[in-house]
């Protein structure tokens, strides 16, 4: 059998080795490799994956605070536009109040029984006589709603 040596550079020693030992080394750096390769890519997969369920994350982060910024702003608005109508409203109820004060004295001052006695003396009106008078019954208590006949 022949045998065919082959030089081999370590890291501090050169030494002659036979070809099978030489085959087995060989043999031996590509297993290591490939074991080094395949710790690598699986330890790539894993920091992608990680990196990919923060980015994931962060997204999902992100849609909610902009969705609560949109109700927000919706809420925002809707509260805004009701307290114009409010605001609106009430200065509908206060102009009307104020018409209301001003005809309830207006008819205060107009319709007090002294002041329609003084009215008819000067116009030249006298109390009715006996014959003048028509009585009638008034069906319900309200007095606007009494017809005339």
């Amino acid at each position: 059998m022949r045998q065919t040596m082959y030089y081999e550079r370590g890291s501090e020693a050169h030494r002659f080795v036979t070809e099978e030992e030489h085959e087995e080394h060989v043999r031996r750096e590509r297993a290591e490799e490939r074991e080094r390769r395949r710790r690598r890519l699986r330890r790539n997969a894993h920091f992608l994956k990680m990196r990919n369920k923060r980015i994931a994350f962060s997204l999902g982060i992100g849609i909610v605070l902009v969705a609560m910024f949109g109700a927000f702003v919706f809420l925002e608005n809707g509260i805004t536009a009701s307290m114009q109508t409010i605001s609106a409203d009430e200065e509908t109820l206060s102009e009307l109040k104020a018409d209301n004060a001003a005809l309830l004295s207006r008819i205060n001052t107009d319709a007090s029984l002294s002041s329609v006695k003084e009215k008819a003396k000067k116009l030249g009106m006298k109390y009715a006589k006996a014959d003048q008078i028509e009585y009638y019954t008034v069906k319900e208590q309200d007095y606007m709603s009494v017809n005339d006949r």
